[in-house]
């Protein structure tokens, strides 16, 4: 019987050769639009619990911008971990880019790279489980050692990696001792493409836009749409609990907060961690929210206050007055006095049951 990507393979006959990347959170910030490419393949998750903060970004900027996806999957079997649990957590995180992306095993952890029959396990998983064929990802040197007699007739694809000198430039292409071809060749971590400043890896897709949707969804079915992006769940003003805080809205650099509540001042909407804490203290995703409370006072406000306050937020200094209208400029959740009233220049610092919306 021939095999599904040896069907795939004779389809390609020397047409165009699509060339792309594959990213993970250390790209953070890259302006997928601009790049020059037909492809994107961005990491998923890993292991069982951890997924990567940048990948539902990264595939939105992609389909925006009409390019080709793929997600992958970094296993860990030295974890002790079962194929079974991996493929189940990779395919919950996936689940909205099923026969929209091309699904990948990342088959490179020291240790148990000889482990076929892992790997063989996750893959034939997640196809029971979607029915598409996830390819697996290694580079040339297991692809040559092992036995992946199994994986190949199981008609499993294969994205090998091959370097040569690693200058940017394609090298001589790696061969196979066990699979017919390769889909897809990772040539390089040190190129370069025009609207991104750092190395990326680079990639060449033996086939068409068509072979690749093929990979993707093999039964041709058509896809369901994605729901529309529901609204994000809190909102600018809601004062938030919390215990970590992000120093950026991609959900980098994860740090214990000093502080433990805040005021949300901005939302970026699609973003990991949307939430911006008192103008700057760091960044929030819903996960890491505790508790909130809806506040009709947030920066910019306009009020009267009603009672007097206090020239200092600690309230140790002199009383400001009632009867001023003015809007609200600053808010600290835990000060005795947390919002700071200004007309012209600051006026004093006001309880909530002292102010009135005007």
């Amino acid at each position: 019987m021939t095999s599904f990507f040896s069907s795939l393979y004779n389809m390609i006959g020397g047409e165009k050769v699509l060339k792309g990347i594959d990213i993970s959170r250390y790209q953070a910030g890259i302006n997928i639009d601009v790049l020059d490419v037909d492809f994107v393949i961005a990491k998923a998750t890993e292991g069982v619990g951890y997924s990567d903060p940048n990948y539902q970004e990264y595939m939105k900027q992609a389909l925006n911008s009409n390019k080709l996806i793929g997600l992958y999957h970094y296993a860990r079997p030295d974890l002790s971990n079962s194929p079974g649990d991996e493929a189940t957590w990779f395919l919950s995180k996936v689940k909205d880019y099923i026969k929209k992306a091309i699904l990948v095993l990342d088959w490179e952890v020291p240790g148990s790279i000889d482990d076929t029959t892992w790997a063989y396990n996750f893959l034939k998983t997640v196809y029971e489980k979607t029915g598409v064929r996830p390819i697996i990802y290694m580079s040339a040197a297991p692809a040559n050692t092992y036995d992946w007699s199994r994986v190949v007739n199981g008609n499993f694809g294969l994205w090998i990696a091959s370097y040569g000198a690693n200058t940017g430039a394609p090298s001589t292409p790696p061969t196979t001792k066990y699979w017919p071809f390769y889909i897809l060749w990772q040539y390089t971590s040190k190129g370069y493409i025009n609207g991104y400043s750092k190395n990326l890896d680079l990639d060449y897709f033996y086939g068409t836009e068509s072979t690749w949707k093929k990979y993707a969804n093999p039964s041709g079915e058509e896809i369901t749409p994605s729901p529309t992006p529901s609204k994000e769940k809190y909102e600018v003003g809601d004062v938030v609990s919390f215990n970590y805080l992000y120093k950026s809205s991609y959900a980098t650099g994860k740090v214990t907060s000093q502080i433990h509540s805040g005021t949300i001042t901005r939302v970026i909407e699609n973003r990991p961690a949307p939430y911006l804490i008192n103008r700057g203290t760091g960044w929030l995703s819903n996960d890491l929210i505790l508790s909130s409370q809806t506040n009709k006072f947030t920066i910019g406000t306009k009020v009267k206050t009603t009672k007097q306050g206090n020239a200092s937020s600690d309230g140790t200094s002199n009383t400001a007055k009632s009867g001023i209208i003015g809007k609200i400029t600053r808010i600290i959740p835990d000060a005795k006095y947390p919002y700071l009233v200004s007309t012209t220049v600051p006026m004093g610092w006001y309880k909530k049951d002292a102010l009135e919306l005007v």
